[in-house]
């Protein structure tokens, strides 16, 4: 049994790219999470501080807890600010 050749239209042709959205969308939404993140990283970061303040010199461990509460800082000032959803063309503003 030959095959017969089909002309069925290529894969990117038929589905169309679905349109890139914000992360967060809402503000509440953004607001929370940002602020929550913000906590968090402030209570990693000053959990790993306490026992630099009685004298104990820190190890990698608590230089590593302190990136990671800084990093979920970072993270949380960068859920507020929203610099995605600012960046859009005013084309798509406009919609």
């Amino acid at each position: 049994m030959a095959a017969t050749p089909t002309s069925s239209p290529p894969a990117s042709a038929s589905a169309a790219a679905p349109a890139k959205s914000p992360l967060m969308d809402c503000l509440s939404c953004r607001l929370l999470s940002g602020a929550g993140l913000l906590g968090a990283g402030g209570y990693v970061y000053w959990t790993a501080r306490r026992p630099m303040k009685q004298g104990f010199s820190p190890g990698p461990g608590t230089i590593l807890q302190m990136v990671v509460g800084i990093s979920f800082a970072c993270w949380g000032l960068v859920m507020l600010m929203d610099p995605v959803g600012k960046s859009r063309p005013i084309e798509s503003k406009k919609q």
